[in-house]
């Protein structure tokens, strides 16, 4: 009966830890940028991805492969230490194009604003790998 308890024990912990094992990491993400001139909508959420540019939309569904780049990416992002950088002065006079970068990933979520020609540099990384996934289906 001891050896059964024990036995019962050892496959209740595998079993837990195993479970945590399996737990995938969750992502979506919302950036639009926008100007009289210029629309770029960017939603990504677990799979699906839909890129809208100047009212031409394409979704498309990402492969294991592709979703692993992105994670890879954004895993590699300090979202702690990003400000957002947009000037009101440059939004008057058209000279900044404001980006709304949102991003929840496993259960944490991050809102910057900044100028979409001038976004930190692994957000513009990640942001250009996205829309190279939809030119790759063309």
């Amino acid at each position: 009966m001891k050896l059964l308890k024990i036995a019962l024990i050892l496959m209740l912990v595998s079993s837990t830890s195993c479970q945590g094992q399996d737990k995938k990491d969750s992502i979506s993400l919302n950036y639009s940028a926008q100007t009289r001139g210029f629309h770029l909508a960017i939603q990504l959420e677990n799979t699906l991805l839909e890129v809208s540019k100047n009212n031409e939309t394409q979704q498309i569904e990402l492969t294991a492969k592709q979703l692993k780049e992105v994670i890879d990416i954004v895993k590699k992002i300090d979202l702690t230490s990003i400000k957002s950088n947009i000037s009101i002065d440059d939004l008057a006079v058209d000279k900044a194009i404001k980006g709304v970068f949102e991003l929840n990933f496993n259960g944490e979520l991050y809102t910057f604003e900044f100028d979409h020609n001038n976004a930190p540099e692994n957000i513009q990384e990640l942001l250009n790998k996205l829309q190279s996934f939809i030119l790759s289906e063309e």
